[in-house]
């Protein structure tokens, strides 16, 4: 009894597993029926054409913009003054009087000065007419003469005075602003006024570090003022002999007219400086780069039938970046045809077909 219900319980399961296989094997067929008849997966995107583009490497640093002509005027002598021309912030030329002490005290003496110079002039004079009749000794006209010397030693060391007691301008400039009144005394060696040159060039002094090679007299930069967008061109005309005992970098100097860009003195500008010389490299946009943690790629694509082409992932070296644009070290020839926008959902061996740019946007829409 017990073996005929076994046998029963087999039979029953022996059914079932069959009638679930042939159930499987005809759902597989027909699937694999279905698949033949769909068309195979492709995708639609933009294509380009691998260039060459001439690139120098560069490196961006910190430049500062150094007065053309600084200085710090002193007096060297004390007083009162009694004229100032030099207002705040104003131009004053070369030349101009800035500054006039008190020199009353010199002046008085000044004349008096000239009153002995004129005596000792006619002394000398009569002296000479009684040396040719030999009516006094040699030494009497060498003692006028020297007496007459004196007396222009004495007025020089008074006119000297004088001129010291006005500050002159020695280039044009603008001057600092100062607290400077009509009447106020200075003493000497004062620390009167801040003078800043005014020329036709910015100078813009930075420093490279010593792992680049050095530039050369001439050679162009680019300068790229603070919260701006523009970069002007200007010219290296100063390199220091020696390097930085601090930071161990070389400093340079460049030059660019004040018409193009007129900032003043130890305003902090970007200074863009070639590090390398210019090579020619493969570029790409960036659209056209697929990245994943073994590296990066792009999709080359080889002519198929007409109008379609299969996609082959490439591995690529990058270099540097410069906008929406990427520099190939290697994996990339010239003339090739990669895929740009919509690469990213390629996989090696898919059929691809070009379109322009605006499809593909409308179809990614959708």
């Amino acid at each position: 009894m017990n073996i005929t219900r076994w046998i029963a319980v087999s039979l029953v399961l022996g059914g079932t597993v069959f009638g679930l296989y042939s159930y499987k094997s005809s759902l597989q067929q027909a699937a694999a029926a279905q698949g033949a008849n769909m068309p195979e997966p492709s995708a639609t995107i933009t294509a380009i054409e691998v260039t060459a583009f001439n690139y120098q490497k560069t490196i961006k640093v910190s430049g500062e913009v150094q007065a053309y002509k600084y200085l710090v005027v002193n007096n060297e002598l004390a007083g009162k003054i009694i004229r100032l021309n030099a207002i705040a912030g104003s131009k004053v030329e070369k030349g101009q009087i800035l500054l006039e002490l008190d020199h009353s005290d010199e002046d008085a003496r000044l004349i008096a000065a000239q009153a002995r110079l004129t005596l000792k002039k006619q002394t000398l004079n009569r002296y000479v007419k009684l040396k040719k009749n030999n009516e006094i000794s040699a030494e009497l006209v060498d003692q006028a003469n020297a007496e007459l010397q004196i007396a222009k030693s004495d007025i020089a060391v008074l006119t000297a005075a004088i001129s010291k007691k006005r500050l002159v301008a020695p280039f044009t400039a603008k001057v600092g602003i100062h607290t400077l009144e009509v009447g106020q005394y200075l003493d000497n060696n004062s620390q009167v006024l801040e003078l800043v040159g005014i020329s036709d060039f910015t100078w813009v002094d930075f420093y490279l570090p010593q792992v680049y090679k050095e530039l050369k007299l001439g050679a162009t930069v680019s300068l790229s003022p603070m919260n701006q967008e523009r970069v002007l061109a200007a010219e290296i005309i100063a390199i220091d002999p020696q390097l930085s005992s601090a930071s161990r970098n070389l400093k340079y100097r460049a030059q660019i007219a004040s018409t193009a860009l007129s900032l003043k003195p130890n305003t902090l500008i970007s200074v863009i400086a070639p590090i390398a010389e210019t090579s020619s490299l493969v570029v790409v946009p960036d659209l056209s780069i697929k990245r994943d943690p073994f590296g990066s790629y792009v999709f080359l694509l080889e002519a198929e039938e007409e109008g379609a082409y299969r996609a082959k992932q490439v591995k690529v070296e990058l270099g540097d970046r410069q906008a929406d644009q990427v520099m190939v070290l290697n994996g990339l020839t010239v003339g090739q045809l990669i895929a740009n926008q919509g690469a990213f959902k390629l996989f090696s061996g898919m059929k691809v077909y070009i379109a322009n740019a605006s499809d593909v946007e409308d179809s990614a829409k959708l």
